[in-house]
Parts: C-alpha cells; sequence; structure tokens
C-alpha cells in the first residue's frame, strides 16, 4: 500500500508562518511527508521553515527549478536542512516550464540532459566531490586545511520532477526517486516502468515513484468538480502536461484542451474536460468518495501518494481548505 503525503501550493494566498502550520497539522494527522511546490516563490526556504516547525514528518521540495539555481546552492541548503532535521528533508528538482523560465531571462537546454547533470553536480557536492567537479574553483583552507564545500551530516536523498517517461527514465538513473506531477492515473505504469528500467540498467532497485494527486473534497460533489476543473485549467493546457494527457490515451480531450488554450478561451477549456478525467487526475467529491479514489492508487506501484488540497467552495481560504482537507483524508 502507498503511504500518504501531502503538497502545498506556495503560489497559494498564504504566509510562511501558514505553511509551516499546515506542515505541523500533517505530521499530527499521520502524514509521511509534507512537500512544497515552487513558482513565484523560494521553496526551499520554506521547506527550511517547516522542517524546523516539525519533528517526525518528511519535508521536501516537489520541485525546486534547476535552472534558476546553481547546483551548489542547491547543494548547500539541503546540507543545512538535512542538519538541522535530523535527516528529514528531501531535495526534489524539476526544471520548471520553459516559458516560465525563458520569461525571466534564463536560458532553456535540453531537459533530458540538463536534469541529470544537475542531479550529477548536486551529488557531487553533497559526496565532497564538489573541488573535483569545479577544478578552477580557487583553493581555500582553514588553518592549514583545504576545503572543500560542506557535507551533510544525514543521506539527502534527491528526487526528479517527470512528466512522461522519457525523462522518468533520465531522471532515475542518476536519482533516488521519481516525483510525478499532473500525471493521470492511467499514465503512472509507464512512469514505474521507466523507472524500473533505469534501476535495472544501474543495477540497483527502481527508484522508487511518487504522484502527485490534487484534492476537492466537499459534500457537494458538482461543486467539487467545477473548482477541480477550474483549476486544472491552469496546467493542462501547457505543452508537456498536455502531451503527457495524450499519451495516457486521451488524445481527443488533449487536442481540444490545447486548442482552447492556444486560444485563451478558459471557459472552452474547462468545458473539454469530462468528469472522467477530472477523476483521472483528482480526488473529488464527498470524503468517502476521495478515501475510496485513493485506494485506487493502490494498484499503481506508486510509493506515495502526494495529496495536493485546495479549497472548494469561492468563500473558503486556502489555509481553511487545506487544513479541512488533511483532516478528512487523514492515513487511518
Amino acid at each position: 500500500m502507498a503511504e500518504l503525503g501531502v503538497a502545498l501550493v506556495t503560489f497559494a494566498p498564504a504566509r510562511t508562518a501558514d505553511f509551516v502550520a499546515l506542515g505541523r497539522g500533517a505530521e499530527d494527522h499521520g502524514y509521511a511527508a509534507v512537500y512544497t511546490t515552487e513558482s513565484l516563490t523560494d521553496t526551499l526556504s520554506i521547506d527550511l521553515a517547516i522542517l524546523l516547525g516539525t519533528t517526525r514528518v518528511r519535508v521536501g521540495s516537489y520541485v525546486a527549478i534547476s535552472y534558476l539555481r546553481h547546483p551548489v546552492v542547491a547543494a548547500q541548503m539541503a546540507v543545512t536542512a538535512a542538519d538541522l532535521s535530523g535527516g528529514r528533508f528531501v531535495l526534489g528538482v524539476g526544471l520548471g516550464h520553459k516559458l516560465r523560465v525563458e520569461a525571466l531571462g534564463v536560458p532553456v537546454g535540453r531537459p533530458s540532459v540538463d536534469l541529470p547533470a544537475y542531479v550529477r553536480d548536486v551529488k557531487a557536492v553533497l559526496s565532497g566531490r564538489g573541488r573535483e567537479r569545479y577544478p578552477d574553483l580557487p583553493p581555500q583552507s582553514y588553518r592549514d586545511r583545504t576545503l572543500d564545500f560542506r557535507r551533510p551530516e544525514h543521506p539527502v536523498p534527491v528526487y526528479t520532477a517527470a512528466v512522461g517517461p522519457r525523462m522518468a527514465e533520465a531522471g532515475a538513473e542518476v536519482s533516488d526517486g521519481v516525483m510525478a506531477w499532473l500525471v493521470p492515473r492511467a499514465g503512472i505504469g509507464a512512469l514505474t516502468a521507466a523507472s524500473a528500467r533505469a534501476g535495472q540498467r544501474t543495477g540497483r532497485a527502481a527508484p522508487p515513484v511518487e504522484a502527485a494527486v490534487h484534492a476537492f473534497v466537499s459534500d457537494d460533489l458538482a461543486l467539487a468538480r467545477d473548482a477541480a476543473r477550474a483549476a486544472l485549467g491552469y496546467w493542462v493546457g501547457l505543452p508537456s502536461y498536455n502531451r503527457a494527457l495524450a499519451a495516457a490515451g486521451w488524445e481527443a480531450e488533449a487536442a481540444a484542451i490545447a486548442a482552447a488554450f492556444r486560444a485563451g478561451e478558459p471557459a472552452r477549456l474547462r468545458a473539454a474536460i469530462p468528469d472522467r478525467l477530472v477523476d483521472e487526475y483528482c480526488l473529488v467529491g464527498p470524503p468517502a468518495r476521495c478515501r475510496d479514489q485513493l485506494a485506487a492508487w493502490d494498484g499503481t506501484d506508486v510509493a506515495t501518494v502526494v495529496v495536493v488540497p485546495h479549497p472548494v467552495a469561492a468563500e473558503e481560504s486556502y489555509v481553511d481548505g487545506v487544513r479541512r482537507s488533511l483532516a478528512a483524508l487523514a492515513p487511518a
């Protein structure tokens, strides 16, 4: 049976103290992990705050955008987080979206090459091979001892983001796990198979795959579905997610969504998302129905189902919606 985690959407209207309180609440409810997303925020600093406000739960980035941080910066933050938390930190890294990254003036290269290279650099620094990786860095010493970058007291797992099997396999060859975001349930098998292939090629066990599942908990099923469609409309038109949808067997729906996305017609885009597709991506409706939907993920070979809670009613705040959902879906 998959373990249950939670991911907090850090671009939502909440303060750092709110995310810490939600992380503590997830820990109290028995969730195995608390992760944070990154968009318009700094996920790693929020992770550190949550680690300092909790005592048991695993905490990590889902995911930190690699193009926005030098590998040394990411590795050294991970050292601090792991040291202060006793080894509870997971560094999840991904490329972000080309459109958003390039809008910040950052060039984007080849995803299947760049992300594995980034992970290798991060791991070199974490393992004490930073000076080997960056030989042109002028030597630095302290009390006649030549220094390398600081190493963590506890191991730091490094996970890679993936939407499709190609990125899952490329990432799993060098990382300790794969984090899937907005992949329909029907498409998860291709990612777990890709991770298994990477494990066979490298002579180790298949790195675990964790899957994010958005949650819209409400006794009003129709209202929950409307809220889910509105949220999905932000993502499923983006090229990588749209391709993953088509690859999972939803070609007609993916094409209709892409056309509406290109035309800038959000109402038409939402109308192109049928109820069956909402259920592929999300937990929707009353708590009992959402728990039944969670049980369906046990047959997908994912190691962790990462619930991404959202408010449903228009008057409900993000924090209140997450707090209510965490209680409703808490592990038994």
